[in-house]
């Protein structure tokens, strides 16, 4: 199929699935993806996979790990650090330790299993941020936190998976361990350098360019290289393009730039990538693995729930608070689904197991809204009852 149709196709079939999922109260997200398996060969086989597609689809990913980044608020991250780190750290760390063992109980490889350890550690900030603002929460302490500790979250995942490739890599050895850690140290010196000493005196120089869209085409000049800087040492690309993102988030234009990259993605490459997920989808056989599914459903919920709530309540937040917390952090959403298209490429997931992840990712989407609102209502309806005066009496 000739690429300009497919493209239309792809953003005509998404935003028609993204509005019945939003009407519904589901995340836009849920919809490209039952889009990306209905129209690819596990199904109708309109749109087949193709090296195009792949392109968009990758440029998809860089640019929505750079909006991640953007997204960080580290004024946020700086107020409420501490309850923040450790919600977070609780909420990668439990959920890896508790995939890597039931992954290994599945009879997987030490390599696949921490690879789904990663993957499950991951939250998605967009999802929990909507149901937040809808329910006007997010200015609360606890939506503080809430954004605070998705933020570490990611930047522990990406930390994490950078720590994972190298080291699970054949050719790596004992030897290779410092010199790679030496590298990625230097990395991380470098986004540290150029934020604080070299990007103030860029941005003094760029206001001397009068040209159309100036300061989103330097952001994405950031991204780029940043991206091809890390892939050239040996990390993922992703990595310079989430961090790229957190330097962009630092400057005076960080709220116009997001916007409008925010908005070609959603409009492109966002869909693109959600449909490619689908694509790559191998129904045949899942039912083989409809245990694996159910199992890593449930798993999934608790352990980010678990992992919130006793983040909660170490920083003395009541039990509805602390619930709230959990349940916040319980959606895989967009980050999840970059991590799984990651593991297919690199090879540490096969076509059975990405099929029964995306699966249990869009169980986890479609059901952490739902849990949060919940949580929410639940915490309205107790603080309505205390100031109830019928119960006073």
């Amino acid at each position: 199929m000739d690429i300009l149709l497919t493209l239309g196709l792809i953003i005509l079939f998404t935003k028609i699935a993204d509005s019945i999922a939003m009407k519904f109260g589901l995340p836009s997200v849920v919809g490209s993806l039952i889009v990306g398996i209905l129209v690819g060969p596990s199904v109708f086989n309109i749109i087949q996979n193709n090296a195009s597609i792949e392109l968009l689809s990758h440029l998809g990913v860089i640019l929505l790990m750079f909006i991640a980044g953007v997204e960080s608020d580290l004024k946020i991250l700086k107020k409420y650090f501490k309850p923040s780190l450790i919600t977070g750290l609780l909420g990668v760390l439990i959920p890896f330790a508790v995939f890597f063992f039931a992954s290994r109980s599945f009879n997987y490889s030490q390599d696949t299993s921490m690879f789904i350890g990663l993957i499950f550690g991951a939250t998605s900030l967009s999802i929990a941020i909507q149901v937040l603002k809808e329910l006007n929460f997010i200015q609360t302490k606890e939506g503080s936190i809430i954004i605070g500790s998705s933020i570490l979250d990611d930047i522990i995942v990406v930390i994490l998976l950078n720590l994972v490739l190298n080291l699970v890599n054949p050719n790596t050895t004992t030897a290779d361990v410092l010199p790679f850690l030496f590298k990625n140290v230097l990395f991380f010196l470098f986004i540290y350098i150029f934020g604080k000493y070299i990007l103030p005196i860029i941005l003094k120089g760029l206001s001397y360019f009068i040209v159309p869209e100036r300061d989103v085409a330097f952001s994405l000049i950031m991204v780029f290289l940043l991206s091809f800087l890390a892939d050239w040492i040996g990390m993922s690309d992703i990595i310079g393009a989430f961090f790229a993102g957190i330097l962009i988030s630092q400057t005076p234009f960080a709220e116009y730039v997001e916007r409008k990259v925010t908005s070609i993605t959603s409009a492109l490459f966002a869909p693109v990538f959600f449909v490619s997920i689908g694509l790559k989808l191998v129904l045949d056989g899942l039912g083989e693995n409809m245990l694996l599914i159910i199992v890593f459903s449930v798993l999934a919920i608790f352990t980010k729930f678990i992992g919130g709530f006793l983040g909660g309540k170490i920083e003395k937040f009541d039990n509805n608070s602390s619930a709230i917390i959990g349940a916040s952090l319980i959606s895989r959403g967009e980050m999840a689904l970059i991590l799984i298209a990651l593991g297919l490429e690199k090879g540490f997931i096969d076509q059975g197991m990405y099929a029964s992840l995306v699966l249990v990712i869009i169980f986890t989407t479609v059901i952490a809204p739902i849990l949060l609102k919940w949580a929410i209502s639940l915490g309205d309806k107790s603080k309505a009852e205390l100031d109830d005066p019928v119960n006073e009496s």
